[in-house]
């Protein structure tokens, strides 16, 4: 009597194993996703570190060329900090920052307010591993970093970048040796630095999103700040982003803190992280592609 084996029946397993997998790649997508805060709707990414010698690090993902940018500025930098906090060298901002309850969110701010870099994240000394390219390093910086405003998606998305980016496209850049640092004896008697003069070309470069120059994008501000001169002062960031600020209309101040207005998406969640302020999508009834007004509240903080 002959015998016949069974044949197994391996496509309904296979079917499952495949489900099974789709959906754990579904989940990772979903998470990465949720976590995720400010690379999906920026070409650029830029985020300040606080080093553990008081220096500090602007680093600058770009996605379009697949380039890494490190500026180093000196801890001795003297900068104007922001929420009226007086002034201060650059290596004392992140403490200042902790004991006003604000952490390195007023580091961010100061730097855009001093140097005019669109910085959206901040993190401490443990990020550098981000941006490093070392495959471990980077990995571990995904875990590590304590105190930052970066979501679990954008460190991972970081770190993939970092690691794919080769050694011609890494570009370290100190201020220090620039003549946008001067440097001088400060009021404490001590040696530092002072800002002179506007960014040079080498820094716009980095920071400027050639899509919205392409677009030649026109922004009105609306200044009802009561402060002199603020709506041009919070203009130069945008022009380095590549938007025309064709228009600073003065009105009576207001308690406001700010808003931006425009019918492009991208555009206006991006000037709204940066600037943190409210946002709305609508097209304008005027010959603007963006509309930026400011409050006292606003001038308050910045």
């Amino acid at each position: 009597m002959i015998k016949y084996k069974k044949k197994k029946n391996t496509s309904h397993k296979s079917f499952i194993i495949a489900g099974i997998g789709l959906l754990l790649i579904a989940s990772l997508y979903l998470f990465l996703s949720l976590t995720t805060k400010y690379w999906g709707s920026h070409e650029r990414v830029s985020l300040v570190i606080n080093n553990p010698n008081g220096d500090l690090t602007v680093t600058t993902f770009n996605r379009e060329s697949g380039e890494i940018n490190n500026i180093q500025i000196p801890g001795g930098t003297q900068l104007l900090v922001s929420r009226q906090l007086g002034s201060w060298k650059a290596k004392s901002v992140w403490k200042l920052g902790e004991n006003e309850k604000l952490g390195g969110e007023l580091l961010r701010e100061s730097i855009i307010k001093n140097f005019h870099f669109p910085v959206v994240a901040w993190a401490d000394s443990n990020a550098e591993g981000l941006a490093s390219g070392n495959f471990w390093s980077a990995i571990k910086s995904i875990f590590l970093i304590r105190k930052t405003n970066l979501g679990v998606g954008d460190r991972i998305k970081m770190a993939i970048f970092s690691i794919g980016v080769n050694n011609m496209k890494r570009n370290e850049i100190n201020l220090a040796q620039t003549s946008y640092l001067k440097k001088v004896r400060l009021v404490d008697g001590e040696d530092g630095y002072l800002i002179s003069g506007g960014l040079p070309n080498n820094l716009l470069i980095i920071f400027a999103e050639p899509s919205l120059a392409k677009q030649g994008l026109k922004a009105n501000i609306i200044d009802a700040s009561g402060k002199n001169l603020l709506g041009q002062d919070v203009g130069k960031t945008l022009e380095v982003l590549g938007i025309k600020v064709a228009s600073v209309e003065k009105q009576a101040a207001d308690k406001d803190d700010c808003s931006i207005k425009g019918k492009d998406i991208k555009i206006v969640r991006k000037l709204a992280q940066l600037f943190s302020c409210q946002k709305e999508i609508k097209s304008l009834d005027n010959k603007f592609d963006i509309e930026f007004k400011i409050g006292e509240s606003f001038a308050k903080r910045y």
